[in-house]
């Protein structure tokens, strides 16, 4: 009865012992999953967040190109270089001061990466760190550039609005002899354009510069995770 006593729990502890080992292959089998699971979730948000980044670099090459005429015509009349037979053959020339290229920086990965914050710093990545502080950075200064720059627009289309009898002309792009004379004498007009450059083309366009330059780094360490 002994030796069968003494079988059985031997036996026992045996199964026992077999149970706790299945129940913790299983866990980690699970821990596995869960850890390929995040790790593929991590990585279709910085895919995503690539993406964007690409996005917005085109978006900037587009503006670049699009103001590059218009930047060295308001060189030219900073430096009262333009002449009146200038803005006959220009019709663009007149219109400098006349809107800007509409500026729409894509934020959909960081949104992900917000909504999966939990996750990223159960798993202590650096790279989530810099994707942050990156978007915190340039979203904040270009948003307020972008600001500046519409609330010099608004200024100036209300002023000539209000007070100039070209301004009908103006928005119609017709040229008008009022107008060429303003800008040629005109201290007020000197002192608009200067404004608008250095909000708009010193500011804006020089952090969108940079922006795109942090984003190629930015994109560079996005691959070295992910692939």
């Amino acid at each position: 009865m002994e030796n069968k006593t003494g079988k059985y729990f031997k036996y026992a502890i045996g199964e026992i012992v077999l149970v706790v080992i299945g129940i913790l292959i299983a866990l980690q089998i699970n821990n596995w999953n869960e850890k390929r699971k995040l790790n593929h979730t991590i990585k279709g948000v910085y895919a995503i967040v690539k993406s964007d980044l690409l996005s917005d670099i085109k978006t900037i090459d587009r503006v670049l190109i699009a103001t590059r005429f218009r930047d060295s015509v308001f060189k030219q009349v900073i430096n009262r270089k333009i002449t009146y037979d200038d803005y006959l053959k220009c019709n663009q020339c007149m219109r400098i001061l006349y809107g800007f290229p509409d500026i729409k920086l894509r934020t959909r990965g960081l949104k992900l990466l917000e909504e999966n914050s939990a996750v990223l710093n159960s798993f202590e990545d650096s790279l989530s760190v810099e994707i942050y502080n990156f978007y915190s950075y340039y979203t904040t200064e270009i948003d307020a550039s972008i600001n500046e720059v519409q609330d010099d627009f608004d200024d100036n289309q209300y002023y000539f609005k209000n007070n100039k009898a070209w301004f009908t002309d103006y928005i119609n792009a017709k040229v008008n002899a009022e107008f060429i004379e303003y800008a040629l004498t005109s201290t007020d007009y000197l002192n608009r354009v200067n404004n608008f450059y250095a909000v708009f083309y010193m500011l804006l366009v020089g952090q969108l510069k940079e922006y795109r330059e942090d984003a190629l780094v930015l994109i560079k360490h996005i691959d070295q995770k992910i692939n």
